[in-house]
């Protein structure tokens, strides 16, 4: 833990030292919004929600070739909170980053992703290659770069506990028409309260090829700690405007995993469609649905089945006012609430919504 804590510190510093000397560029995104929605969805929000969001985002060119960046994220009304009042808004700190980065080295302290899921590509819906992809506390990740190889190392920051939790590990590189993905994570019994973690030990390995057009991966994941395997292949295939994918998974406790999809996109119109079999998880589809009807017009629609329980649906439409300003109007519905306040892609609140959203 001391030499997480060192090196937080060395990147403040190093930050702190280039803005000193007038290197440093600093850019800002703000964007608000405000809604209402007519029905419950199910956490207990409804009626209006608002939302302020500020990302900053610094970065500073060192003499010795090397970038210290700083990045965080500020919410400044959290979209449907209870607490908003006439007396002011409580402010919530997200996403913090520091970095020092180079063309063959760099360094990522906060709230980046870990090693293994940065690398890792899978091969459909493989279900023992659940590696950590999110935590509640700071990661301190390294990359480097050399050749065509790209490999990254990192540990949790247990602040709590004064230790550095669950080592991982990625590696990606490229050969010719293959591209080839390592992945580990060690165990831990961490406690951490994001769905994001997982602490049991996995490895995995992946390979994808193109070709003729097509894209082949195959992936093989072992979860050491519950001692199952997953071995997967999926195909991608580009026919004109549409792409055709497929997939299998043999699990080795339980039913396959098998899944098809299609693609289309030309001009205004967006379609995609996919149907999985989870095995004894039950089957999924969605049928979704965008089109752009042009003078900043785009109407959408989707349906969507999980584990073969009720069909959820909405149809919706986003106006472009310009200058960084959208109205969106929608209605979704999810009798059983299983959706929460992400219904399909647009990730619509369940019930009648209207909101204005701007960016600056």
């Amino acid at each position: 833990m001391k030499r997480i804590l060192l090196t937080s510190t060395a990147l403040v510093a190093f930050a702190g030292a280039a803005a000193a000397d007038g290197h440093a560029g600093i850019s800002y995104a703000l964007s608000g919004t405000l809604g209402f929605n007519s029905e419950d969805d199910g956490i207990g929000n409804d009626g209006f929600f608002w939302e302020g969001n500020l990302k900053t985002t610094a970065t500073a060119a060192l003499d010795n070739g090397v970038t210290a960046g700083a990045y965080f994220e500020i919410t400044v009304a959290e979209e449907n909170d209870d607490i908003n009042d006439d007396s002011g808004q409580d402010l919530a700190s997200s996403d913090f980053v520091l970095s020092l980065e180079s063309d063959t080295a760099s360094i990522f302290f906060g709230d980046t992703g870990p090693a293994a899921d940065k690398h890792w590509v899978g091969a459909g819906n493989m279900e023992q290659d659940g590696f950590t992809s999110g935590t509640d506390s700071n990661v301190l990740r390294g990359d480097v770069a050399f050749g065509s190889v790209d490999a990254s190392i990192s540990v949790i920051a247990d602040d709590a506990n004064d230790s550095a939790e669950q080592l991982s590990f990625g590696a990606a590189a490229s050969f010719g028409i293959v591209d080839l993905s390592l992945a580990y994570q060690e165990e831990s019994d961490f406690a951490d309260s994001n769905g994001d973690f997982n602490g049991d030990e996995i490895l995995g390995v992946s390979a994808a090829a193109s070709v003729i057009g097509a894209t082949i991966t195959v992936a093989y994941a072992d979860n050491s700690t519950t001692g199952e395997t997953s071995t997967g292949i999926a195909l991608a295939y580009p026919v004109g405007p549409v792409t055709l994918s497929a997939s299998y998974v043999e699990e080795s406790n339980g039913d396959p995993n098998f899944e098809v999809g299609a693609k289309y996109a030309d001009g205004p119109i967006t379609v995609s469609a996919e149907y999985e079999d989870n095995g004894e998880a039950g089957i999924d589809w969605t049928l979704e649905g965008t089109y752009d009807a042009g003078n900043g017009l785009t109407l959408l629609a989707g349906a969507l089945n999980e584990n073969e329980e009720d069909v959820d649906f909405y149809v919706g439409a986003d106006y472009d006012l310009g200058g960084g300003t959208t109205v969106t109007f929608a209605y979704a519905q999810d009798d059983d609430g299983d959706q929460g306040d992400e219904i399909g892609s647009p990730e619509y609140d369940p019930g009648a919504t209207i909101q204005v959203s701007f960016s600056f």
